[in-house]
């Protein structure tokens, strides 16, 4: 829910368009533009207004821009009661940026605009609910029934996959009678053609069905039979806990990924890298570099190593001389093969601002390379 992240999602949605926007540019349509041509624009840490908003919760991003709108007005009201002298100056020395501030915070209004039309409609509000009880283990058959729901309207693929992918991860794969039921509306909603989708995706273990004795599905079978759809469909998630364990589930509850607070998540004022998530999810990957990072070594960490299951996984820890020379370091550089989310750099930027006052005096920060 960070700004970056809505902008590539929400305003591109052709997956075939990312690329542009990971380079650090997206093409601006004419419902941003208000006018009835598309303009590219770079995002990136040399537009102003962009570099201030990316990594803030959308929720909170009407504010600021309201408030930097009245501060650039102030500006301009400055170029009343100047002498001449002063007029040059500011025309020769400022009037230029603050044009290009100006046009640049309205194409980012028209942008903001343009993705709270889409996120305040209610297919968005249910799909946000339904990927907070798929991460919490609640209402798996409900969640189950919108994820067909959304097929057989064919909102989105990528949303349907992500959707596919995130109940496989979990609930360690999806019971059998899900996944082919799911797969064949799939392909019949979006086309044969992803059959190598769903063999790539299994592959990479994001997408995968449970084995023979992971679940009770003649139990669940014969029990269905006796009661009401409704009531079958609590029994079949009753008996899919009780006869396998969620990897996600134990890691989830070993690092903490999602927060319990009190009352409500304060996104004006973010606790945790939660806030990326709207305060329901800390991602995996940032939570570990914390990890690492408090502890200095991954020692510690070795019941998570197994349940990730990372068959080729290599670390060395420092040895006292460097944990010595390491007090001298400035920076932390994570480097993530095949790319992350905007949501993870978002979360990781906010991390090396809660790290840097605590890492002795040394102005310690956490590099990306790159964003992508």
């Amino acid at each position: 829910m960070a700004v970056q992240g809505r902008v590539g999602e929400v305003l591109i949605g052709d997956p075939n368009s990312c690329p542009s926007v990971l380079k650090g540019s997206v093409d601006f349509g004419p419902e941003v533009t208000s006018s009835d041509k598309s303009l590219k624009v770079l995002l990136n840490a040399e537009d102003k207004v962009f570099h201030e908003i990316r990594n803030e919760h959308f929720s909170n991003v009407f504010g600021f821009l309201s408030q930097k709108a009245r501060n650039l007005q102030a500006q301009y009201d400055r170029r009343r009661g100047m002498d001449i002298k002063q007029m040059k100056n500011f025309v020769s020395q400022e009037l230029k940026g603050l044009k290009q501030e100006h046009r640049l915070l309205s194409l980012h209004i028209g942008a903001c605009e343009s993705i709270m039309k889409k996120k305040t409609k209610q297919d968005f509000q249910e799909l946000i609910k339904t990927e907070h009880a798929l991460l919490e283990g609640f209402n798996i058959r409900e969640s189950t029934s919108y994820i067909e729901e959304h097929i057989d309207r064919q909102v989105s693929p990528i949303e349907s996959l992500r959707l596919l992918c995130l109940l496989s991860i979990t609930e360690n794969g999806l019971i059998p009678k899900d996944y082919r039921s799911l797969k064949t509306q799939y392909l019949q909603s979006y086309g044969p053609e992803h059959l190598l989708t769903f063999s790539n995706l299994r592959r990479a273990g994001l997408l995968t069905e449970q084995g023979p004795g992971d679940t009770l599905t003649a139990v669940e079978s014969k029990v269905s039979k006796l009661v009401t759809d409704k009531a079958a469909g609590k029994i079949t998630d009753a008996f899919s806990s009780l006869a396998k364990r969620s990897n996600f589930r134990a890691i989830s509850k070993k690092l903490n990924l999602i927060p319990r607070v009190d009352g409500e998540y304060d996104l004006k004022v973010p606790r945790d890298m939660a806030y990326v998530f709207s305060g329901a999810y800390v991602p995996l990957s940032c939570r570990i570099i914390e990890q690492v990072l408090e502890r200095r070594s991954w020692q510690g960490l070795d019941e998570v190593v197994r349940l990730l299951n990372c068959g080729d996984f290599a670390f060395t820890d420092m040895t006292k001389e460097d944990k010595a020379s390491s007090e001298s370091l400035r920076l932390i550089l994570v480097v993530f093969l095949g790319g992350c989310t905007f949501s993870e750099i978002s979360a990781l930027r906010f991390l090396g601002r809660e790290k840097a006052p605590q890492c002795e005096r040394q102005d310690r920060k956490i590099g990306l390379s790159p964003d992508t």
